[in-house]
């Protein structure tokens, strides 16, 4: 009987070698491919909301780390175990949209940054963060950029997406003609200067 026990644990252990220890071929990358610091800093955000799971700083300061590490899953985790207490703080729906435009889907982050929008618009102290000037203004440019790809398969037509998105953040956009050649933009008309009359017709 003792003999056959010791047989089973060997078993067991040789059976976690084999399942746990990596491949000669396997390579193992980092989740979270950033500095050893801004990982550190991570581990300490995750213990404070862990300790405090409403706490909304923390949690805004993890989503961006998470996006900056290309992690836009992470990003909507985080803010959504928070969303629920702070649905009029116009921050979390800004990184929301953010981290579902890093996803390539549209549609959501064009709705998380239209509700941002609404909320910075709002201004109201006493629901979310106060909503500055320069916030005001990235979240136009957002909103306005995700409008022109919200009806797009980000990831079908990536192309489209591009040109859609190129034209909503340059003031003036040149469009390319047939033959694939930028047009020349025409310079901008002085003030005060006269419109030219049409050519005679013939």
């Amino acid at each position: 009987m003792r003999v056959t026990r010791i047989l089973d644990l060997i078993v067991i252990v040789l059976l976690g070698v084999v399942l746990l220890m990596p491949r000669p071929d396997v390579t193992v990358k980092a989740a979270l491919k950033l500095p050893a610091e801004r990982r550190e800093r991570v581990a300490e955000l995750q213990a404070r909301l862990v300790a405090q799971p409403d706490a909304v700083e923390p949690a805004i300061e993890l989503a961006n780390i998470y996006l900056d590490g290309h992690r836009p899953d992470w990003a909507l985790a985080t803010v959504g175990s928070i969303l629920p207490a702070h649905e009029g703080d116009f921050r979390l729906h800004h990184l929301r949209a953010i981290a579902y435009a890093d996803r390539f889907e549209s549609a959501p982050a064009f709705e998380a940054a239209s509700r941002a929008l609404l909320l910075c618009e709002q201004g109201d102290p006493e629901v979310g963060h106060p909503c500055s000037d320069a916030d005001r203004g990235r979240l136009h440019l957002l909103n306005s950029t995700l409008h022109s790809v919200a009806g797009i398969d980000m990831r079908k037509n990536p192309v489209l997406a591009k040109e859609r998105i190129m034209e909503s953040l340059h003031p003036v956009f040149v469009p390319r003609n047939k033959t694939g050649t930028q047009v020349k933009a025409r310079p901008p008309t002085p003030p005060g200067t006269p419109t030219p009359a049409p050519p005679p017709a013939k």
